[in-house]
This record gives C-alpha cells, sequence and structure tokens, in this order.
C-alpha cells in the first residue's frame, strides 16, 4: 500500500476506534451525551495524527503552508464546535435520539453515520496532510482565497450559533429572529457549508494526483446531509409544530431567506412544512 493509502486507512481506523468505543459506553449507559464529544475528539485525533506522522520521513519543517494552515483550520473547528455541542447537551437533553437509544442496534446507526461523516466531510485536510510536503506547489492563490472563505463562514457559524444561545438563555420558548438570523433561517448551517467550501479550495492545489479531486464530496457531502437529511428538514418541521400557527413565526419565514444571507423580503405568502412531530434540532426554531 502506497504511504497515502496507510495514511487515510489510519485516519478512517482512527476515527472508527472513537466512535465504537463512544457507541460501547453510550449504549451501555443509555446516553447521548458522549455523542458530540467523540465526534469532536476523532476529528481532533485525525488531525494530529495525519499532521504529525510523516510516512516518508521528512520533518515537520517540510510541511507546505497550506497543510499547516489546513490542519490548524481543522482543529480549530472541531475544538469549537465539539465543545459547544458538548456543554449544549449537558444542559438539554438531545431528543433525536430518543427512539434510537431504546434499541442498541439502533443507537449504533448515528455513530456509524458520524464515522463516515467525520472522514467524508475532511478529506481534503486528510488527503492533503497524506502527501508529502516536498510534493506540495508554492503558495497559490486559492490558499489565500480558501482560507479567506474558511474564515468567513467560521465567524457566521460562531456568531450565529452565540446569538441563538444568547436568545434562547431569555427566551426558551420562542425563535431567534435578530442579528444573522433576520438574513437567515439557517444562519448557522450556511456558516458550516461555507467553511467547508473554503477548506476544500484551500487544500485543492496540494491535490498531486488527479484522483485526489474527489475530495470535492466533502462540502457536496456536507450541504446534501444539512440540506436533505439532518439539519434542514428537521428543523423545519420541529419549527412548524412548534410556531406554525403564530403570525408572527408565518411572517419570519415569508420574510426571511431560507439559508444564504440576504436582506429580508417583503411581507408574502408562504408554505409552511408539514407539523408532523419530529425532534428539534439546531436550526432557526
Amino acid at each position: 500500500m502506497t504511504p497515502l493509502g496507510t495514511s487515510l486507512l489510519v485516519t478512517l481506523a482512527i476515527d472508527f476506534g472513537i466512535q465504537l468505543a463512544a457507541y460501547v459506553v453510550s449504549a451501555a449507559l443509555h446516553t447521548e451525551r458522549l455523542y458530540d464529544l467523540s465526534g469532536a475528539l476523532a476529528y481532533l485525533s485525525c488531525d494530529v495524527v495525519a499532521l504529525l506522522w510523516r510516512q516518508s520521513g521528512e520533518g515537520l519543517g517540510a510541511l507546505a503552508f497550506r497543510q499547516v494552515a489546513a490542519a490548524i483550520a481543522a482543529f480549530v473547528w472541531s475544538a469549537r464546535l465539539g465543545s459547544f455541542l458538548f456543554a449544549r447537551v449537558l444542559r438539554v437533553e438531545d431528543k433525536r435520539f430518543d427512539s434510537f437509544k431504546k434499541n442498541p442496534a439502533l443507537f449504533a446507526i448515528p455513530f456509524f453515520m458520524q464515522v463516515v461523516w467525520i472522514f467524508l466531510a475532511a478529506l481534503p485536510v486528510w488527503v492533503v496532510l497524506a502527501n508529502p510536503g516536498s510534493s506540495q506547489p508554492g503558495l497559490a492563490w486559492s490558499d489565500i482565497v480558501g482560507l479567506v472563505i474558511w474564515a468567513a463562514g467560521f465567524v457566521f457559524e460562531v456568531v450565529a450559533d452565540n446569538q441563538k444561545s444568547a436568545f434562547k438563555k431569555d427566551h426558551p420558548n420562542d425563535f431567534v429572529t435578530t442579528g444573522v438570523w433576520a438574513y437567515s433561517r439557517y444562519a448557522n448551517y450556511f456558516g458550516e457549508v461555507t467553511l467547508w467550501i473554503g477548506m476544500f479550495v484551500l487544500c485543492a492545489a496540494g491535490f498531486v494526483e488527479p484522483w485526489q479531486w474527489v475530495s470535492i464530496v466533502s462540502p457536496v457531502f456536507e450541504f446534501c446531509l444539512i440540506w436533505f437529511v439532518s439539519g434542514v428538514p428537521l428543523a423545519e418541521q420541529n419549527a412548524a409544530k412548534r410556531y406554525g400557527s403564530r403570525a408572527d413565526y408565518q411572517d419570519y419565514v415569508a420574510r426571511t431567506s431560507k439559508f444564504i444571507p440576504w436582506p429580508p423580503r417583503q411581507r408574502g405568502a408562504v408554505t409552511l412544512p408539514s407539523s408532523s412531530p419530529v425532534p428539534e434540532d439546531n436550526g432557526a426554531a
């Protein structure tokens, strides 16, 4: 196996091992509180190992700027988001797991999905860190553009999370419409997708073989997961269930961009999602 293949396999093994250990403990204790923490620990562990384990024998001094920048950005993002989500679940039970915790086999599903998410979302990082530093071209315009896009998405996500947390502390039964949430109903998700687009752009110049461009699956996977599966759909249905009959919520939905931040529109009709009972997610609700 090539050094690149070995590095990616080790990354996947660390990812899987941490999630397996977290699942065993979580299933035994019937708790979801280790879920987000295990995700952050897996990201951080994979990031550190991929950065420090140089199979080519080269020293850390041989690492290119983009490799170091990508590793630091991934570390900062995972540490921030992991600590934020872990602190939240210590305060409020994550009801998304209620139906899973009752059945150990079902409870394994979200942990398996987290293995896939960790590996695919950060695939550009794992690939570029697995490449020898000596194979990397010099500083490219895409390095700077990627960092700027990543930083913009990161800041937007942090601001959105903090604004919502502060609002919910004083208004636990209401929905947030202020700050960046006045321009996007899922501001945190927009920031998340944006920063992974930036990460891909940052890493792009470091792909030394054509197949490595498959890493574009990272932002595509992140968007599809948020838009079609575990993010927006759950939050939309839950918000409609909780607030759908309120005129102020209907007005907020009608005037506010669903995803991409944009100035509020004029009042108009809107079709709300069905109010089937689903657990609360991390959207505007």
